[in-house]
């Protein structure tokens, strides 16, 4: 803690944790290996084959009676056609090619904990993609499970420096929790 608070990171350094993320989609992993101060092992969609693969739906297509009917065709239509590139010889390397973003996956992460706060306050503010936003509340959930004084740290970015909180997105992006960092930085 006091490490932390005066700003000397470098010692979070030395704590790993190790996380086995299934049943997200490859969108997810793509928004996941941004954080470059991680070891990542994934599926692999070359060496696997994915026929009858499982898949995300987002809550605003499956809410949407005409959007799920034309996300599940597209879907389906993606899986015969994968299915016919293999059936016909076409390498499972290149057959991947047609697999969309919300195909499911799995992946290890590997990430020490000054990296994990970072990820967490990016990846636990509003603004983050929902996916990738529940993946951080899980991994949060289970590190506190074994630290539970490293939850203080697990927050998005504008509880990083309470009782100083403040909002570094825009107006129109922010969700409005904490004023916004221009509102509390006046400019003379």
């Amino acid at each position: 803690r006091h490490c932390y608070r005066s700003g000397h990171h470098s010692v979070l350094e030395f704590a790993d944790f190790t996380f086995r993320i299934s049943g997200v989609s490859r969108a997810l992993t793509h928004q996941l290996v941004r954080h470059r101060m991680a070891s990542y092992a994934q599926r692999s969609q070359r060496y696997c084959r994915e026929d009858g693969f499982d898949y995300v739906t987002p809550a605003s297509v499956a809410k949407d009676e005409q959007a799920q009917k034309t996300y599940t065709e597209a879907i389906r239509a993606i899986k015969e056609a994968y299915a016919g590139l293999l059936r016909s010889g076409i390498p499972a390397e290149d057959a991947r090619m047609l697999l969309p973003n919300a195909c499911c996956t799995e992946i290890c992460v590997k990430m020490n904990l000054r990296e994990l706060i970072h990820f967490c306050n990016e990846r636990l503010c509003s603004c983050a993609q929902w996916e990738i936003r529940a993946v951080a509340r899980e991994m949060v959930r289970e590190v506190v499970a074994v630290a539970p004084e490293l939850k203080e740290f697990l927050v998005p970015k504008c509880e990083a420096h309470a009782p100083y909180s403040f909002c570094t997105e825009s107006r129109s992006r922010s969700c409005g929790r904490h004023p916004l960092l221009a509102d509390v930085i006046r400019e003379p």
